[in-house]
């Protein structure tokens, strides 16, 4: 794309956001197709109908957001927010999610070629298989931590393993801390930012176990992302950040060695952000918050929420905020908005994180499961525990109809008659999920939790 067209595309989005209020992102462009751009620029007027059209094939899972985010028109927007007058206030960055390649490398390095680096050698190829090494550059860096287009959540978080390697000091989290605020400030236009990062990534799970971690206080993780950001405030004022401490939610995300429990090793962390704030009162003012991250598929009952109970009421006492990654990733839909229920229950959280499971339309996407699966009958193809629409079709409002369940996990072609009760069953399925999930959206809006609805519905 040429200069001409980049700038007349930047020209035509400003106008049309500075000149409306709120509006969405297809909403704008139909107002700029059906603006004056064809007549003064057709090229740029072209660009904007094929990003229309990709944007209506994205919402309907045609094509993925790699196809958007290398549309010329991406550049254009990325241009129009990086000149926004106002600073950005990044509300929810990982640690370990936002470092880049060119930070991670060069401190990597160091590690391969230390004492220890068979160690490393040997947890790397753990995690990403043995074509991980040699590292050998930044390329090969951002090759293992981006993920694929055909990679899930959970790849997701274990990609994150390779820059969790070099935070093995106080110094690596100031670094990291000012290389973040330093990237956001001058490339992405973000005035504030509040950092969710792990007090202790001791875990009982191989793969996620680091080596040197051990010698990494809190003290050490806190007060050296503390040193980072605010080495960087000083050199720009205006810049603010918060300290989130975030808690895995997986039952193996404790230090087996030293806790009996994972709810042990919790109450162990309250207590070290307490004693923290005590001790250095400076960090009352960004320390006001804790958050809860990971997979989140086999927390949902309230059993679950309980051992994490006690630890969240002692900070609420301190003037805490509670906010939680919930309502992410699910067994079953019906189980996704369990998990955020009683997150609202047991947790009293503040603020919900991602929030995907109120979000999505029950009908919709039940009958989507229906047709997929029908289809797959239909050709005789048996639906084992492997399928990710196992749990969903296995959890159907099945009744005295389990015969029909049998015929489908099989792969025996259900009768006309059968198909009408494989559609009754995801009927009132649907029907008890969206009753459910309006219940927990309405007591959400009794709550007035704000913020709750700018993570869910964004």
């Amino acid at each position: 794309m040429n200069t001409d067209v980049h700038t007349q595309l930047t020209a035509a989005i400003t106008t049309i956001i500075s000149e409306t209020n709120g509006i969405s992102l297809s909403d704008t462009m139909d107002l700029l197709i059906s603006s004056d751009l064809k007549r003064r620029n057709p090229e740029a007027f072209k660009l904007v109908e094929e990003f229309r059209e990709l944007l209506n094939r994205f919402q309907i899972n045609q094509v993925s957001i790699s196809a958007l985010l290398k549309h010329p028109m991406s550049a254009a927007l990325s241009e129009f927010f990086k000149n926004f007058p106002l600073k950005y206030n990044e509300e929810h960055i990982h640690l370990t999610g936002a470092l880049t390649a060119e930070f991670i490398y060069p401190r990597l390095k160091k590690l391969l070629e230390g004492p220890h680096k068979e160690i490393y050698e040997e947890k790397i190829r753990e995690v990403y298989g043995d074509k991980a090494l040699p590292i050998r550059s930044v390329e090969d860096v951002d090759r293992l931590i981006r993920l694929q287009e055909n990679e899930g959540f959970s790849r997701y978080l274990k990609i994150l393993y390779l820059p969790k390697l070099i935070f093995i000091s106080r110094e690596a989290h100031a670094e990291a801390a000012y290389h973040m605020a330093h990237e956001l400030f001058h490339k992405y236009n973000v005035g504030r930012v509040r950092l969710k990062f792990s007090l202790s990534r001791s875990t009982s799970s191989s793969s996620e176990q680091i080596p040197g971690i051990d010698d990494v206080t809190s003290e050490d993780v806190v007060l050296g992302l503390y040193d980072g950001f605010r080495k960087f405030q000083e050199q720009h004022p205006h810049f603010d950040f918060i300290l989130s401490p975030s808690f895995r939610k997986e039952a193996n995300h404790f230090d087996a060695e030293k806790f009996s429990s994972r709810q042990a090793h919790f109450m162990e962390q309250i207590n070290e952000i307490v004693h923290m704030l005590d001790k250095y009162p400076f960090l009352i003012r960004h320390m006001t918050d804790v958050d809860t991250v990971g997979d989140e598929r086999e927390l949902y009952r309230k059993e679950h929420f309980n051992e994490m109970q006690s630890g969240f009421r002692k900070l609420q006492y301190r003037g805490f905020k509670i906010r939680s990654h919930h309502g992410e990733t699910w067994h079953t839909l019906k189980k996704g908005i369990q998990a955020v229920d009683n997150a609202m229950n047991i947790w009293h959280i503040d603020t919900l994180e991602h929030g995907i499971s109120l979000g999505i339309n029950p009908n919709k996407y039940f009958h989507r499961i229906y047709q997929d699966i029908h289809e797959k009958n239909q050709q005789g193809l048996a639906i084992t525990n492997k399928d990710p629409l196992f749990r969903e079709l296995s959890e159907l409002d099945w009744g005295f109809n389990r015969d029909v369940l049998d015929k489908l996990l099989n792969g025996t072609k259900l009768t006309p008659e059968e198909d009408i009760l494989f559609v009754k069953a995801k009927f009132h399925t649907a029907r008890e999920v969206e009753h459910y999930q309006h219940d927990v959206l309405n007591r959400m809006i009794q709550k007035r939790c704000d913020s709750c609805f700018f993570t869910v519905f964004q």
